[in-house]
């Protein structure tokens, strides 16, 4: 066994460095590391359980807050709606009131009152109005109903069967339709008998979804509300306790029983489990609690034990591999060193497996790789530095002679003969459905791939680099001897070959404008600039693919250009009027004049100035429209190069745009101007309404608010306001004492124009519907 033991010490011990220092230094740094992690892991996963349960106390808390200020929000809300509705006049009024089965107009009333509050309450689903005496029901999703023919006759019965007169109940039918109820006994003030009730709808699965709580501890934890009468009104997790008694949950009677308005209770559930409670009162006596069980709390610092445990593990092999490795590959000549220097302090002579001249070329060898790897790293950063000298020369900046021809020889870059600069630029790159719009870089990497490639085969001299994430440059170099014919057949060669190259294997189309031909590459900016121009000349006529700066005749430009002022009036007035086919018409005119202009700057300041016109126009239809721009519609203009990519643009996607954004304006505005026009008949009864001055109140013309009129409303303006005044005296003849001819009067008519009125739509004179109707 000894021996055994004793093989394993030498074989360990061998792979280890032959001297004791460094094994001690490996000892000493896998030591060093593991220390300080266990004392300092011990101490932390204490301090841990102390702060975990502290934050887990105050998070719960604030999480249980802001919980029931946002359901009190949401259920105040509904109670609120609830009581306005009560205390309206259009049903305040109706509870108890003869006639009120009969009485459309008032009906209607109702009907819109419930609209309202339903519309600008997105909890609220259905609202139900039940009047006794009349033994009618109102419901918004159901209409008008007698009480006999009422689906839901049990729930009218369960809410009038109630101790309170309001609360949040599940009533029978409600519930099982996935409904939660707050039910008001009409009217408000009891006298004796209830006359009714007002039943709002909510949905159970919206109000839960918003039953979620904010605390770091929520993913098992169960949130429950209670009425005030300890009855359970949403649970998260249980959807059984719904209307029943809290005092039925086995362990939240200490909670029941605590009059304090927030506290925190480690209670025993019926199936054993440990939960921490935590709950608040809010000031309608409703009650909030948080459950979270015991153990999620536990677990939530248990993993620090196995973390200590796995990085005390992961310390020691790391850091006794990297000490090994370091030690053998680092300090091996140092360690040859000392044990040749101790060899010959003792006299004793080396074994022939290595003489000095062998311990010396061992370390040269190994000085020698380190500078093949430093030559190899280098030989892969020349390319790029070279490519920043050759950006440098483009953008103009050359140095001082001796640098320029120093920076040129290292590089092996040539500063004299010909030089042509051409640039290659993808067409049409907006419509690549292959790529995102913020892929360029990988478009361009690409190209310029595949023009090194060419490059390489056509054994031209030259070098690709890349300037932003669109253009890819080529820079030709030929000799002093090639004459100038030549050169230019070469290039327009090359530039063939990149187009087609590009075209058949990326499905690419390209233009490529060529630079003036320079004899010195301090010039390259010179020629960097002219290939940029020749390029621009797209924007007069984009039907050449190779551009030539020397072959470009100068346009004509006009002495005296003046802005097409008609052509944008023409543009943007079909656009305000919905008309894309004209506006189209004079996009082709104001290109046409632009053309003319044959100045590259003046053609682009114009397409400026009418992509400003045209956001003006949004802006001017109306408060907001000019905030759901998305983009900077200047930044897309500027990218777009030729004539044909900024009129694909303006066709394809400013112009629809445009058209969407003012319909979606004008039919929300047209809404509330028709709503303005009803409210202001409503309040203004015996005004002489009439078409031209509501036109005029809300700034439309007369023919375009009476054909909105009919389409929003359903009836003619003159209809509408007719019918308002015939109801409003026929209410007033039902409830006062006035003679028909102060109740025409009150409505804005003469004696003889009601009495019109009343046989067109009642079928009687205005004296024998009073008759009839008392």
């Amino acid at each position: 066994m000894r021996r055994c033991l004793d093989f394993i010490q030498r074989t360990f011990f061998s792979l280890l460095p032959r001297t004791n220092y460094f094994r001690r230094l490996i000892w000493f740094g896998c030591l060093t590391v593991s220390i300080p992690i266990i004392i300092a892991g011990s101490a932390y996963y204490h301090f841990s359980i102390v702060k975990v349960s502290d934050q887990f106390k105050e998070d719960n808390k604030a999480a249980l807050v802001l919980m029931k200020d946002r359901m009190e929000n949401l259920m105040t809300s509904v109670e609120h709606d609830s009581l306005k509705i009560s205390i309206s006049s259009v049903v305040k009024d109706n509870i108890g009131k003869p006639g009120f089965k009969t009485d459309w107009f008032q009906q209607s009333g109702v009907q819109d009152l419930f609209l309202i509050h339903k519309n600008s309450n997105n909890l609220i689903d259905d609202i139900v109005f039940y009047e006794a005496l009349s033994g009618i029901v109102l419901a918004q999703n159901y209409g008008y109903v007698t009480y006999d023919n009422y689906k839901s006759r049990s729930d009218l019965d369960a809410a009038l069967n109630m101790n309170v007169p309001a609360g949040w109940v599940y009533l029978p039918d409600a519930a099982v339709n996935g409904y939660i109820t707050y039910f008001r006994r009409l009217p408000i003030l009891p006298s004796g008998q209830p006359q009714g009730a007002l039943l709002v709808h909510v949905k159970e699965e919206v109000l839960k979804n918003n039953l979620t709580g904010y605390s770091t501890y929520s993913k098992n934890q169960s949130l429950l509300i209670l009425d005030s009468n300890n009855k359970i009104i949403l649970h998260s997790t249980n959807d059984l306790t719904w209307g029943k008694l809290a005092g039925d949950t086995v362990g939240l009677t200490d909670i029941l029983e605590d009059e304090t308005s927030s506290g925190q209770y480690l209670i025993k559930a019926q199936n054993g489990d440990s939960y921490i409670a935590v709950f608040q009162r809010s000031l309608l006596g409703r009650t909030y609690i948080s459950l979270l069980p015991e153990h999620e709390l536990l677990q939530q610092v248990s993993w620090i034990r196995w973390l200590i445990v796995f990085t005390v593990a992961v310390f020691l092999i790391v850091g006794l591999l990297l000490t090994f490795f370091a030690s053998r590959r680092i300090y091996n000549p140092i360690e040859n060193l000392i044990k040749y220097g101790e060899n010959l302090q003792g006299g004793r002579s080396i074994k022939q497996q290595g003489n000095e001249i062998e311990f010396l070329k061992s370390c040269l060898g190994h000085l020698n790789e380190q500078a093949l790897a430093l030559e190899t790293y280098m030989q892969k950063t020349r390319p790029n530095l070279r490519d920043q000298l050759l950006r440098k020369f483009l953008k103009g900046f050359t140095g001082s002679g001796e640098s320029l021809l120093r920076d040129c020889a290292d590089f092996q870059i040539p500063t004299k003969g010909s030089f042509v600069v051409l640039i290659t630029i993808v067409e049409n790159l907006f419509k690549e459905k292959r790529f995102l719009p913020n892929e360029g870089a990988i478009v361009l990497f690409a190209v310029m791939n595949v023009i090194k490639e060419l490059l390489t085969k056509s054994q031209l001299n030259g070098y690709v680099v890349e300037h932003n994430e669109r253009e890819s440059i080529t820079i030709l170099h030929f000799d002093e001897s090639v004459p100038r014919e030549r050169i230019l057949l070469l290039t327009r060669t090359f530039a063939e070959e990149i187009k087609e190259a590009l075209n058949k294997y990326l499905s690419f189309s390209v233009s490529n404008g060529v630079g003036g031909i320079y004899m010195d590459i301090t010039r390259l900016s010179d020629g960097y600039h002219e290939a940029q121009a020749a390029l621009q000349n797209r924007i007069f006529s984009d039907s050449q693919a190779i551009l030539f700066f020397d072959e470009l005749e100068p346009s004509a430009k006009q002495s005296l250009f003046f802005y097409p002022r008609e052509q944008e009036k023409v543009i943007v007035e079909a656009l305000s009027r919905g008309e894309l086919v004209y506006a189209e018409k004079g996009l082709n005119e104001f290109a046409k004049t632009l053309r003319d202009s044959g100045s590259y700057n003046t053609i682009y300041q114009c397409y400026h100035v009418l992509l400003s016109s045209i956001i003006q126009s949004l802006e001017e239809q109306g408060p907001g429209v000019i905030d759901s721009l998305e983009g900077n519609w200047f930044d897309q203009l500027k990218a777009r190069q030729t004539a044909r990519e900024i009129y694909e643009w303006y066709i394809e996607i400013i112009f629809p745009l445009y058209q969407q954004l003012t319909e979606e304006f004008r039919k929300k505005s047209v809404k509330i101007a028709i709503q303005k026009v009803c409210k202001h008949i409503r309040e203004n009864p015996g005004a002489n309404h009439s078409l031209i001055e509501s036109a005029e109140m809300i700034g439309m013309s007369p023919s375009y608010l009476s054909r909105m009129f009919k389409k929003e409303v359903g009836v003619a303006f003159i209809e509408y306001l007719t019918e308002y005044k015939v109801e409003k005296a026929k209410q007033s003849l039902q409830d006062t004492d006035l003679s028909v001819m102060e109740i025409a009067e009150v409505v804005g008519y003469s004696e003889r124009n009601l009495n019109r009125a009343f046989q067109r739509y009642v079928g009687m004179s205005p004296k024998q519907y009073r008759i009839s109707n008392r």
